[in-house]
């Protein structure tokens, strides 16, 4: 046992270490666990906010948290046929030996740009531009059923070499990522609009809290409906 001590392991851990070996080995599982972390912070947001303070803007140049997720839900659904088609060219062509994949240069580059708190701003192409502020359970159902999507398309990619699989951004087609690159690259861009739907949600509180208010000031979240 001292073999494993020596590596950092305790003598009951080492029956569990081909356990966590497998897990560490298990892309699908990393990749799915991001996207439903992603789905149920939505979730929570959701159930916490009220039905009115979730669709209104903190200012008239940010969107409500209804057009973040709606936004999400935009680009989530355009990411799916392109990763589709990419994991069913690579099943034709054949299995290939399996790596431990990682996120390429590129998707490094953009991942680390899409982490929140947000370092940069983005114009959005008008194809992910949300044409109108949904109501918090109809935009968190497409959400929910886009991230299932998400899921099962990454358990799907399980079966190819992640490494070997190239996909081409929904945003501009000179940029090519590996599909791992791509399933992180979104996974990062939902924890930002979540993080900015959070955001918007404390803002447009703050403006019907009594301190927020002026002496005398009657607004309340009726002003919402």
């Amino acid at each position: 046992m001292l073999h494993f001590e020596i590596l950092g392991f305790a003598q009951d851990d080492v029956a569990a270490y081909p356990l966590r070996l497998m897990a560490k080995r298990d892309v699908s599982a990393q990749l799915t666990t991001e996207l439903n972390d992603a789905t149920q912070r939505a979730r929570k947001l959701v159930e916490r906010t009220d039905g009115r303070v979730f669709t209104v803007r903190p200012n008239p140049l940010s969107w409500s948290a209804a057009e973040c997720l709606s936004h999400l839900t935009l680009t989530g659904k355009a990411f799916v046929p392109v990763i589709q088609e990419a994991i069913s060219k690579a099943k034709k062509r054949g299995p290939k030996p399996k790596r431990s994949p990682h996120v390429d240069v590129l998707g490094n580059v953009l991942r680390w740009l899409m982490e929140p708190p947000a370092r940069t701003r983005f114009k959005t192409s008008a194809p992910f531009v949300p044409r109108a502020a949904r109501p918090k359970f109809e935009a968190w159902a497409e959400f929910a059923s886009l991230q299932s999507q998400l899921m099962y398309e990454a358990l799907e990619a399980n079966e190819v070499e992640f490494r070997a699989v190239r996909v081409v951004s929904i945003f501009d087609w000179r940029i090519h990522y590996t599909l791992y690159s791509a399933f992180r690259i979104i996974a990062a861009h939902e924890r930002r609009h979540l993080w900015q739907a959070e955001k918007a949600v404390d803002e447009v509180m703050k403006r019907f809290t009594p301190a927020a208010r002026p002496a005398g000031s009657s607004a309340s979240l009726e002003e919402l409906r």
